[in-house]
């Protein structure tokens, strides 16, 4: 047993010579000096029973990964809400505006009359406030004609 645990220190033993190993450590019939490495293959024997029964290597990266697929499932579709309410709304607001759209009083005149006198007060008040500012320009008249004779201009 001694040659066969210095190949395995060595690497050199092949998978018989290994479970002979496991199974010397194994049973009850252990030499005292061998004692010490019982524990070791038997954490061997425990890893061994545990990856044949149903230890799952991935099963971690996997519920994260189930969890982030349900996350982006849950953000995408709470996104499909919110944009269906954000059509919704804007098909309600133009229906809404159609429906309470007003005519716009284009000034109207039921007679040729009414229209020709609106008209008229319109020109008027557009003459008073251009003699108006014909009036307010009359000093800048004086003040060009000041200049011209300083300058000689004319």
């Amino acid at each position: 047993m001694n040659d066969l645990l210095e190949k395995y220190w060595n690497g050199e033993t092949t998978l018989v010579e290994e479970q002979e190993l496991r199974g010397y450590f194994s049973s009850g019939k252990v030499s005292p000096e061998h004692e010490v490495y019982r524990s070791l293959f038997s954490t061997f024997e425990l890893e061994q029973v545990m990856e044949e029964g149903d230890f799952d290597a991935f099963a971690k990266v996997k519920q994260k990964q189930s969890l982030d697929n349900q996350f982006q499932k849950r953000t995408w579709k709470g996104l499909a809400i919110a944009a269906g309410f954000s059509l919704l709304l804007a098909v309600g607001a133009g229906y809404y505006q159609e429906q309470h759209k007003t005519q716009p009083d284009l000034g109207t005149y039921e007679t040729p009359e009414e229209a020709r006198a609106a008209a008229m007060n319109m020109l008027e008040l557009v003459s008073v406030k251009l003699n108006k500012g014909r009036s307010n320009m009359q000093p800048l008249q004086t003040l060009d004609n000041k200049t011209a004779a300083v300058f000689n201009l004319k």
